[in-house]
């Protein structure tokens, strides 16, 4: 394993940073806000290319990017371009957050559970849902309401709307590590080891089997109720993961396509 040189793209600190300073892997660490830090070195940037560049002069071996909103923009996919070892999906997956019926199509293809969809709902409450926003309705009356409140907002929204049967039980989250081949999911004490081992291989399955690599880390939100996990939307903003192993040990394995090799 060799000493690596990172950067963390982000607004602001991050409380993982100690996590890569404590590593014996680390070299230089760098990070795109102003700060005071020892032994952290600020940069900026004004475009993901010249990001970019600024990586390859510096040498950055890894780009851990904690603020969503640049994954959104497609920061992975310039990245990418530019063969930077940068953690962060590209534009293709980042619909997996961004669009409900890109969503509900791969992961009814591959078998992952969903809440249902309903034409005309009898019993409530139930979820009324479009691109970016969720409501509870606990009436027909305020299904109508909301509905047209959606609609109201812009046509693109109104196209996709749809309503959800509501899923009582706990709100509990996973995150995974994909590196194009391989997936790592770690463990939450609150979801039975089972079913993390069931729902990581059909995510791996379906990320691997789609086509579109890239590396990085993803993370799935679930209403778990008896023995189901329930998907309820993915996001992909960096947060250290339930693991005491060193972050960059896991992170080079990551980029070697070896995270198999991953024993928690």
């Amino acid at each position: 394993m060799q000493s690596l040189n990172i950067l963390v793209v982000a607004d602001n600190t991050v409380e993982y940073l100690s996590y890569i300073k404590n590593s014996k892997f680390l070299n230089k660490l760098f990070v795109t806000y102003k700060t005071d830090e020892d032994g952290v070195f600020s940069i900026d940037f004004n475009t993901f290319q010249g990001l970019a560049e600024k990586c390859k002069a510096l040498q950055i071996d890894i780009v851990l990017v904690n603020d969503e909103k640049w994954i959104l923009q497609g920061i992975g996919d310039v990245m990418k371009k530019n063969h930077i070892n940068c953690f962060a999906p590209t534009s293709f997956w980042t619909n997996l957050e961004l669009s409900n019926e890109f969503s509900r199509s791969l992961l009814e293809k591959y078998s992952i559970k969903l809440p249902r969809k309903i034409t005309l709902p009898v019993e409530f409450p139930v979820i009324v849902t479009t691109d970016g926003e969720t409501k509870i309705a606990n009436s027909i009356q305020e299904t109508i309401q909301i509905q047209n409140t959606f609609s109201e907002a812009s046509p693109d929204v109104a196209k996709t709307l749809f309503i959800e049967e509501f899923i009582e039980g706990e709100k509990v989250s996973l995150t995974s590590l994909f590196d194009g081949k391989n997936l790592a999911t770690f463990n939450n004490e609150q979801i039975p080891r089972e079913l993390i081992v069931d729902y990581s291989k059909k995510l791996k399955e379906m990320l691997y089997k789609e086509g579109k690599s890239f590396i990085g880390f993803i993370n799935s939100d679930f209403i778990l109720r008896g023995n189901i996990l329930y998907n309820t939307g993915f996001s992909f903003k960096f947060d250290m993961p339930n693991t005491k192993l060193d972050l960059l040990y896991i992170l080079q394995l990551a980029i070697y396509q070896k995270l198999d090799e991953l024993n928690f």
